[in-house]
């Protein structure tokens, strides 16, 4: 493309009010792919346990069981995991990350109506999770040396975080394979300590029977949410792992970020809770960091060990695949010209330390329903475009041209928009159940004022071309 046609196409998309191309977000080619399925495991792990884990249980405890608590857990991330693996395909097979693909579904500017749903909480979460972690650091340093300045730790914790997620999917999968193995040991220490410590066994923590009060589908449904939001925008993930090269079926495809996902969720989200749920039951206090710092009181290397290496690596893993990362694509995709990916985190970092979201902590609950009802929506949309619309088919040259196909209505598609603002409000009708109510009923409604709407008005071409011919190779 010659240095006019650029400069014509760029004239077009200011003039359109639209900016699609960046370096950032762009479709990664097979080179471009260097996650394998192993880092991708150590990934995951890093993002999924945090401090968050240890006191999922005491939610729903003692209405539920030790056991059936942990049950919840296993069926609620289970379904996390079958959503990771279905939106997981977009960044497999297409190489874009979350912001860019959106447009399909949304259109150029509708986009970034649910790029920001996703982003805005994100930047939000990174603050009150930097003050999480910065809270056990400053516990620390002052049991060895008497002097506490939260805001200190708050800042020095917070850049950390912005300057490793800042550095790229590589910095983070260098990261996680030391964090990882640390958070389990870290783990098992802690699970060790407390049986001994307070003269417990596995027996006996399982022994305990549920109350009532809170129905097994909530439960589930509670044990999701932590982790549910990833479900998103996991293509900024996917889009970096190693794939075959060529024409590949579904299930190729997907094998290797399948088990990475399955076996980096499920079970450490698991062992974590019934760490959070020993402390607990021998306690009374859910979180296990409070207790340790007391339980290894008299023990200097062992607080240090304990506590520093978990709060810092299960902090900065999660904090900046789930938190960072993912506004810092969204940001990108706003000024793709103007900014670069680093530019980006770190606005985005910042701006979730100067809100200082810890003040509002007493909302987290309303704030929790609302992003879930928001979420719903997005995911359902995107699984019924991706799946039963596109038949996992997109368009990348019109996802990256003003006057391509996703122009819609105004570059809105209003299929979206109503599936959107209506399964939304249907979601907030069930609290409990809001992110699942919204994206089930999303899935239906979109499909179908594509199908007997949208599409007559406004021709998609890998629709077109699946109604011309056999169906496709991909599988």
């Amino acid at each position: 493309m010659t240095d006019n046609n650029i400069s014509h196409q760029e004239t077009e998309e200011e003039a359109a009010g639209l900016s699609l191309k960046g370096k950032d977000i762009m479709p990664k080619s097979i080179e471009d792919r260097s996650i394998s399925s192993l880092s991708f495991f150590l990934i995951s792990i890093g993002l999924y346990v945090q401090l968050v884990s240890f006191v999922a249980g005491a939610q729903v405890y003692p209405a539920l069981s030790p056991l059936m608590i942990v049950v919840t857990v296993i069926v609620g991330n289970i379904a996390v995991w079958v959503l990771l693996v279905l939106t997981g395909d977009i960044g497999l097979k297409h190489g874009i990350p979350f912001a860019v693909y959106i447009r399909a579904p949304f259109g150029y500017l509708g986009a970034h109506i649910p790029a920001l749903v996703r982003a805005l909480p994100a930047v939000f979460w990174f603050g009150f999770q930097t003050w999480l972690g910065a809270t056990a650091l400053n516990l620390i340093m002052e049991t060895l040396t008497g002097y506490s300045n939260l805001i200190l730790i708050i800042a020095i914790f917070g850049l950390f975080q912005i300057l490793n997620t800042a550095l790229g999917i590589d910095a983070i999968s260098k990261f996680d394979w030391v964090a990882a193995p640390i958070l389990i040991v870290t783990g098992i220490i802690m699970e060790v300590v407390l049986i001994q410590r307070y003269d417990l066994t596995i027996a006996q923590i399982f022994s305990s029977s549920g109350e009532g009060g809170i129905s097994f589908l909530s439960a589930v449904a509670i044990m999701a949410g932590a982790q549910i939001t990833m479900a998103v925008n996991i293509a900024d993930f996917t889009q970096f792992l190693e794939r075959p090269e060529g024409d590949t079926s579904w299930v190729e495809r997907n094998k290797g970020s399948a088990w990475a996902q399955l076996f980096g969720l499920v079970p450490p989200m698991a062992f974590f809770v019934i760490v959070g749920m020993t402390s607990g039951i021998a306690t009374g206090e859910w979180n296990p960091i409070l207790v340790m710092a007391d339980v290894f009181g008299g023990n200097t290397i062992l607080l240090v060990f304990v506590l520093a290496a978990f709060v810092i690596f299960a902090q900065v893993a999660s904090n900046t695949g789930q938190n960072l990362l993912p506004p810092g694509y969204v940001f990108v995709n706003l000024f793709p010209r103007r900014i670069t990916f680093p530019t980006a985190v770190t606005v985005a970092g910042v701006v979730g330390l100067l809100i200082q979201p810890w003040k509002f902590a007493n909302l987290i609950p309303t704030i929790l329903l609302w992003i879930s009802a928001l979420l719903g929506p997005i995911v359902g949309i995107m699984i019924s475009d991706y799946y039963a619309i596109r038949k996992r088919e997109l368009n990348l040259e019109d996802l990256y041209d003003a006057n391509g196909q996703y122009t819609y209505w105004r570059n809105f598609n209003p299929a979206a928009m109503v599936t959107y603002v209506v399964s939304t409000a249907l979601g907030l009708l069930f609290p409990d159940l809001a992110f699942f109510v919204a994206l089930l009923v999303s899935v239906g409604i979109y499909w179908a004022l594509m199908k007997f709407w949208v599409l007559d008005n406004y021709p998609q071409s890998e629709v077109t071309l699946q109604s011309d011919r056999a169906p496709v190779s991909d599988d």
